[in-house]
C-alpha cells in the first residue's frame, strides 16, 4: 500500500495457527488466501508454495482480486517474498503478504500530583491499635516555589488503516483541568505540561477544581475573647482551645489542638480538633469539607465531607453530603443525616430513644434544584417578554442607539433557547449525580439498641428491640431490614 507501514512484516517466520481466523478468503486447490479477523493482515496458507511457484503466484493474485485488495504486491515482490519465506518441501502457515497498521489509541489528559496532599485519618499506634489525635495524617503544607500538580495535556492518537484500504478511526482525548486560586502560579514547559506552584508557604487547599494554597494564620493559645472573633481567607491554627461565644469565619481549613466550646464557625474546608466539640443551642458549625474530633456533644454541623469521630456523637444535629464514622464509638441522641452512610461502632444508647439515624439522603439537593430552578424561571420568563420589548423598540423612530438595542437584544432571544436547554440539563444533571451518590446503608460493628429510627433513603425503621451483635441495615424489597454483619454480608466501600 501507499503508507510505508503497509508493507509486510519481517520476512523468514512462520505464523502457525491450528485454523485460519474467519475473515474472508480466496482458495484454490494448494493456495488459501484470507484476510484476518482484525483486517490487518493477509495470511496465506500454502502447503509447498515452492513446488509450483508460478501456478501459486498466479493464485494468489487472483486471491487478491477476488478480496478486493486495493494494493498489493506483484508477480516479481511475490516470488521473492515466496523463495525467501518458504523452505523447500515446506509449508506456509498464517505467513502475512500484506499488513496494515492499528490505530495508536489517543491518551486522556491526566493529573500527576506531587504526593498525596490529601491523606487524611490520624496516626494509629502498630502495636496497640491506638489513635494518636495529635498526630492527624497531614500532608498539605508546602513552601513557595514547591510545586503541587502537573496537568499533562491529551495526545491525539494515530488513525490505523486495514488492508482494504479503510482507516481505523481513533477516538478524540479528553481534556484535564484544573483552575488556578490564590496562592499559586501556573508555567507550561516545552512539553505542554501546565506546571502549578506554590506562589506562598501555606496548605494546599481543592475545592470544586480550583486548586489554591492558603497562608496560615496561628493563635499561640487559647482563641477566646481575648482575641476577638476570627475572619480569615486562608487556613486557622490554634494551639488552645476555642472558647465559648467565638465566631470563626475562615475560607480554608481549622485545626485545633485543644477543644471546641459552644461557638459559631464557618469555614470553607476542613475543621480538625484533637480534642471534642461541645455545642449549644443557637450556636453552629458549617463546613465546606469534612469534620475529624475526638467525640461530639450538643453540636448543629453541616458539612460536605465525612464526618469522622473516635469516641462518641452524642445528642448532636448532623448533617453531611459524606459519611458519619464513629467506627470504635457511640453515635446516640439527636438526628445524623449522612448521604454517603453511617458507620458507628454502637447505634444508639439506653435512653436514646430520640435517636434518627438517615443514610442515603442528600439535604442540599432541595434548596440547590429550587435556586436553579429560579434562575431557569428568569430566563423563561425573560424569553416570554424579549418579543414585546423588541417590537416597542422597532415602533420608535430610527436611530443609532436604537439600532444597537434591536441588534443586542435579537442577539439575546437569539441565545435564549440554548442557555434555557443548559440550564435544564444542569438540573437533570445535579439529581443524577446526587441519586448516585446517595449511599443507604448503615454498619453497627457492635450492637444496635432499641428505640432508634433508622432512615434509608424515604424508608424507616424503628427499632423495638435490642440486638448485642453487629447488624447492617439495607433497603431490601423497598424495605429497611437489618441483617448479620459478617462475611459475606460487610459494608460498601
Amino acid at each position: 500500500m501507499s503508507d510505508d507501514r503497509h508493507s509486510r512484516g519481517a520476512a523468514g517466520g512462520v505464523n502457525a495457527v491450528s485454523e485460519p481466523p474467519g475473515g474472508p478468503r480466496a482458495r484454490s486447490s494448494a493456495v488459501n488466501v484470507y484476510v484476518s479477523d482484525d483486517s490487518l493482515s493477509v495470511l496465506l496458507d500454502c502447503a509447498d508454495p515452492l513446488k509450483d511457484i508460478e501456478g501459486n503466484i498466479a493464485a494468489i493474485l487472483a486471491a487478491f482480486e477476488r478480496l478486493k485488495i486495493p494494493e498489493h504486491p506483484d508477480a516479481v515482490m511475490l516470488a521473492d517474498m515466496l523463495t525467501a519465506d518458504a523452505a523447500a518441501g515446506g509449508p506456509l502457515v498464517a505467513q502475512p503478504l500484506i499488513e496494515g497498521y492499528a490505530a495508536e489509541p489517543s491518551q486522556d489528559g491526566r493529573l500527576e500530583w506531587a504526593r498525596d496532599f490529601f491523606a487524611e485519618g490520624w496516626e494509629v499506634d502498630a502495636a496497640t491499635g491506638a489513635i494518636d489525635f495529635w498526630a492527624k495524617l497531614d500532608n498539605r503544607a508546602v513552601t513557595a516555589g514547591e510545586w503541587i500538580l502537573k496537568v499533562h495535556p491529551p495526545i491525539m492518537g494515530e488513525p490505523g488503516l486495514n488492508v482494504f484500504g479503510v482507516k481505523i478511526p481513533v477516538a478524540r482525548p479528553q481534556k484535564e483541568r484544573m483552575r488556578c486560586g490564590k496562592g499559586v502560579t501556573q508555567r507550561e514547559d516545552g512539553a505542554c505540561v501546565l506546571w502549578i506552584e506554590a506562589e506562598v508557604s501555606g496548605r494546599v487547599r481543592l475545592n470544586n477544581g480550583t486548586l489554591a494554597v492558603d497562608d496560615v494564620y496561628i493563635i499561640k493559645g487559647n482563641l477566646g475573647l481575648s482575641t476577638g472573633n476570627i475572619k480569615h481567607p486562608g487556613t486557622l491554627q490554634v494551639e488552645g482551645d476555642i472558647e465559648q461565644g467565638v465566631t470563626l469565619e475562615v475560607g480554608g481549613d481549622i485545626a485545633v489542638k485543644g477543644m471546641i466550646e459552644p461557638c459559631n464557625i464557618t469555614a470553607g474546608g476542613n475543621l480538625q480538633v484533637a480534642g471534642g466539640i461541645v455545642g449549644q443551642e443557637g450556636f453552629r458549625i458549617e463546613l465546606g469539607g469534612g469534620l475529624q474530633a475526638r467525640y461530639v456533644r450538643d453540636v448543629t454541623i453541616d458539612a460536605i465531607g465525612d464526618v469522622n469521630i473516635g469516641n462518641e456523637i452524642s445528642h448532636a444535629y448532623i448533617r453531611t453530603l459524606g459519611r458519619v464514622l464513629v467506627s470504635g464509638g457511640r453515635l446516640a441522641g439527636g438526628t445524623t443525616i449522612a448521604r454517603g452512610g453511617i458507620t458507628a461502632g454502637q447505634a444508639g444508647a439506653a435512653g436514646a430513644t430520640g435517636t434518627l439515624l438517615v443514610a442515603g439522603v442528600d439535604y442540599l439537593i432541595e434548596p440547590r434544584v429550587a435556586h436553579m430552578e429560579v434562575d431557569l424561571a428568569q430566563l423563561e420568563n425573560r424569553r416570554h417578554h424579549l418579543p414585546e420589548e423588541i417590537g416597542r423598540l422597532q415602533s420608535e423612530p430610527n436611530s443609532e442607539a436604537t439600532d444597537r438595542a434591536l441588534l443586542d437584544l435579537g442577539r439575546e432571544l437569539q441565545a435564549l433557547p440554548q442557555a434555557i436547554e443548559e440550564a435544564k440539563a444542569a438540573i437533570r444533571r445535579l439529581i443524577e449525580e446526587s441519586e448516585a451518590a446517595c449511599h443507604a446503608e448503615l454498619a453497627a460493628i457492635q450492637e444496635v439498641w432499641s428505640g432508634i429510627t433508622i432512615q434509608l433513603g424515604n424508608e424507616k425503621l424503628l427499632v423495638r428491640a435490642s440486638v448485642r451483635r453487629p447488624r447492617l441495615a439495607r433497603l431490601l424489597n423497598g424495605h429497611v431490614r437489618l441483617l448479620p454483619l459478617g462475611e459475606g454480608n460487610m459494608p460498601d466501600d
